[in-house]
């Protein structure tokens, strides 16, 4: 899990856990997490999570646009800092996915249903660490989401999305406009799917 902020300004963490090598890995440092999954996606899956938003809404009543999605509680995608971090993230993002995809053929998957966590494949999703759950530092934040996400993997589950259905509402998918960007063949009509979004109970986040 990645907590997105500003490399230079070491406002960025990231948090890993290797099942294979039993092992947990966090940094800062970009290239030294692209390194580590190198070696993690050789032998497992990979749920691979960004605290930003990873797709808006797409509405039909132009009032209605920047509400929050369904589901995602008080802190709406499109106000303060979930704003601030969607734009930062986009360039992170990009340069991820566009180092992973050129060394390594990967399966790249938003939905949960097609994530089997065999070697190459990842499931992208949407984390969302706020309010009690949240750490002390970037780094805090990212370990909190990946024993939160490590614990259902520990039982061959993933989370449940705290997105919820809402009618007559698409999507735009920023992962998968990524993926694209970045040369990966990804079916066009993802673009309008939206990525599950995982979200830590207090209870659930103790190590």
């Amino acid at each position: 899990m990645i907590d997105i902020g500003s490399p230079r300004l070491h406002r960025l963490g990231w948090s890993l856990y290797d099942s294979h090598l039993k092992q947990c890995f966090e940094g800062m440092d970009l290239d030294v997490l692209l390194n580590q999954l190198f070696i993690t996606l050789q032998h497992s899956g990979l749920l691979l999570g960004f605290e930003a938003p990873l797709f808006v809404p797409t509405r039909h009543e132009p009032m209605q646009m920047l509400k929050a999605r369904q589901g995602e509680g008080r802190r709406p995608w499109s106000a303060g800092a979930g704003a601030q971090v969607l734009t930062m993230n986009l360039p992170i993002m990009h340069y991820l996915v566009n180092k992973l995809t050129q060394k390594m053929t990967l399966d790249w998957q938003i939905t949960p249903t097609l994530f089997q966590a065999n070697p190459g494949q990842i499931l992208v999703f949407e984390a969302l660490v706020s309010g009690q759950d949240k750490g002390q530092s970037h780094i805090e934040d990212a370990r909190i989401m990946m024993n939160y996400c490590r614990q259902y993997a520990n039982q061959h589950q993933l989370p449940n999305t705290i997105l919820q259905e809402e009618p007559n509402t698409g999507y735009f998918n920023l992962v998968t406009a990524t993926l694209l960007s970045c040369g990966y063949s990804i079916a066009a009509d993802q673009l309008n799917l939206p990525c599950p979004i995982y979200q830590p109970k207090p209870h659930e986040t103790k190590t």
